[in-house]
């Protein structure tokens, strides 16, 4: 009886460390779980310890090297320390019955997690309150999905993708491809496509990206042992893969493949070196220069569109040039929408910024598009709300190029020396925070009635007798490094 699970590897990890087997209550207590859990486990040590012909274990009994021996080379390669929660065991379980490896059961993945009946029909359950890829069950096949193979190749990618967030369960789904794989393993030939990519093509990509695409290169290729992906045209149209296997990107992919194959043992099918080709198109698909201009017409009539509904709906102007600027930048980011939309792929966005105002003057825009039947044809469930604050940044920064620079009117009202004067001039023309607009007139020969009129933001001078509404800075007596700074402080500040 072998049992693959990290609440094993504690239970004999913590008896390696004893003289005496303790109690059932005491280990119990040590490792947080129960007793009927600690049973449990002892029963499957001693069976383990039944197959080396060694004696079982009793509590207050002494424990033996060689029992301890027996029991630590036993320990699954999958086990772990840490607890994969509810979550990603969901997470791994949909990758399981998306592309199985073998028959996948309730009692397969109450061993694979180690927990019980009860807790993995509670994760089957909620798997099966999904719109889609709800698990179904046969005695011939266990736990499947009805999805098309398309569909089920773009849910394990996206769920792999997801699984790179959480190290322990992405190792813990590494060892349900093979005992002997390790993460490390992975992450050694994941480098090398980055490497290859970055030589090739100068461009990078991510270590989550890579090492997503080795597990999935993978996975895929163990699956088509088992059901072999013979047609590659269910998965994409004859000219999708002409376009495909003309790209560098396809030709990076089957020099990968070589090393897969190398390290892994397996073969990597034509149709899963297409899809991969798909994904690795779409990781940095902005940098891309083949999708140029002319190659989408309908996206740069969508983006006209979509500028113009926002110019009225914001109530913003420019030039004819600044416009088109403006809807290159749009339809350049609308390209990878569109992709991800025409190719199912998956695409995480980072580092946004979120405008409350802009990202509804988005929407209302979108919903005021001249027309709505192309909108409607190339993003038929609309855009994402991701997707939206990215085209809300766009307007945003566009509106921050063209907002007019306030600078500050300031009226110097001084009898101070020349020098004086000519000092105090450079440091205020010097202030790179706050531009500035200095006047400087005698203080003598200055009426209170043309310091209003002229709308000033800031009078500078030495004298308190100055009757005026507009904020005053008052010289002091002596000149120094904290007067300026003092004043710097107050232009920051208007």
């Amino acid at each position: 009886m072998q049992v693959s699970g990290m609440n094993y590897t504690k239970f004999i990890n913590y008896i390696s460390t004893q003289q005496l087997l303790p109690s059932v209550q005491t280990i119990a207590n040590h490792l947080n779980l129960s007793s009927r859990k600690i049973y449990y486990l002892l029963q499957a040590a001693n069976s383990e310890l039944r197959s080396a012909h060694q004696p079982f274990l009793v509590p207050h009994s002494k424990i033996t090297d060689q029992q301890v021996l027996a029991l630590t080379t036993k320990l699954s390669i999958a086990a772990t320390n840490e607890y994969i929660n509810s979550y990603d065991r969901q997470l791994i379980m949909s990758i399981c019955i998306a592309l199985p490896l073998k028959k996948w059961t309730l009692s397969e993945f109450q061993s694979l997690f180690d927990v019980s009946r009860n807790t993995v029909l509670r994760d089957i359950t909620e798997l099966k309150q999904r719109k889609k890829f709800k698990p179904e069950f046969s005695k011939k096949n266990g736990f499947e999905f009805k999805e098309s193979l398309f569909d089920l190749l773009v849910n394990v990618y996206n769920n792999l993708i997801l699984l790179q967030y959480h190290a322990s369960a992405l190792d813990h789904f590494i060892h349900t491809l093979d005992n002997q794989l390790s993460y490390s393993k992975f992450l050694l030939v994941s480098d090398k496509l980055k490497n290859m990519y970055k030589s090739s093509l100068k461009k990078q990509i991510s270590a989550s990206d890579a090492m997503t695409l080795t597990i999935f290169c993978v996975l895929a290729s163990l699956y088509n042992k088992h059901h072999p992906m013979t047609a590659v045209t269910p998965l994409f149209n004859n000219t999708d893969i002409a376009s495909f296997k003309k790209r560098q990107e396809n030709h990076i992919i089957n020099d990968f493949a070589l090393i897969v194959t190398t390290n892994f043992t397996i073969t990597m099918p034509t149709s899963v070196k297409l899809f991969l080709t798909l994904q690795l198109l779409s990781v940095t698909k902005e940098q891309d220069e083949h999708f140029s201009s002319h190659s989408f017409q309908d996206l740069l009539i969508l983006s006209e569109h979509i500028v113009n509904s926002f110019m009225a709906t914001a109530h913003m102007t420019s030039t004819p040039s600044e416009k088109k600027a403006l809807t290159r930048d749009v339809q350049t980011q609308l390209k990878p929408f569109w992709y991800s939309v025409r190719y199912q792929s998956i695409t995480v966005y980072d580092y946004l910024f979120h405008e409350p105002f802009f990202e509804n003057y988005v929407k209302k825009s979108l919903s005021h598009l001249p027309d709505h039947a192309l909108y409607n044809r190339l993003f038929p469930f609309g855009l994402l709300p991701d997707q939206i604050s990215i085209l809300a940044m766009i307007f945003y920064n566009f509106n921050l190029q063209h907002q007019e620079v306030l600078r500050l009117k300031i009226l110097m009202l001084t009898s101070l020396p020349i020098y004086s004067q000519n000092l105090f001039q450079t440091v205020i023309e010097k202030n790179n925070a706050t531009p500035c607009d200095l006047t400087i007139r005698h203080l003598t020969n200055t009426k209170t009635s043309i310091i209003d009129d002229n709308n000033f933001d800031l009078i500078i001078t030495e004298s308190t007798d100055i009757d005026t509404k507009i904020p005053t800075f008052l010289i002091d007596r002596e000149l120094t490094t904290t007067e300026f700074d003092r004043l710097g402080t107050v232009l920051s500040q208007l």
